[in-house]
C-alpha cells in the first residue's frame, strides 16, 4: 500500500460561508444543482469541504469573470 500526503484540510459550513461569501442556503442550492464542491460526509450529520475544492471553484469564477471582461474589451 503506497502512503499519500494530504496538503488539504476540511471546511466546516460556517468556514466556507466566510472563505466565499455566499450564505449558507446559497452553498446548499449551489451544492444541491452540483454547481458547487460536494461536502464530503463525516458521519453523524458531520458535513465538511475541501478547501482546496472551494479555492478551485472561487478561481474558476474568476477566470469566467476575466474571459468574459475580455471578450467584452474586444468588441
Amino acid at each position: 500500500m503506497q502512503e499519500t500526503t494530504i496538503n488539504d484540510r476540511f471546511l466546516r459550513i460556517d468556514e466556507v460561508t466566510q472563505l466565499t461569501g455566499l450564505a449558507r442556503t446559497t452553498i446548499y442550492d449551489k451544492t444541491r444543482a452540483n454547481t458547487f464542491p460536494q461536502p464530503v460526509d463525516l458521519g453523524g450529520n458531520k458535513k465538511t469541504w475541501l478547501e482546496s475544492e472551494v479555492r478551485n471553484w472561487m478561481q474558476e469564477r474568476i477566470n469566467q469573470r476575466n474571459q468574459k471582461q475580455q471578450k467584452d474589451s474586444a468588441k
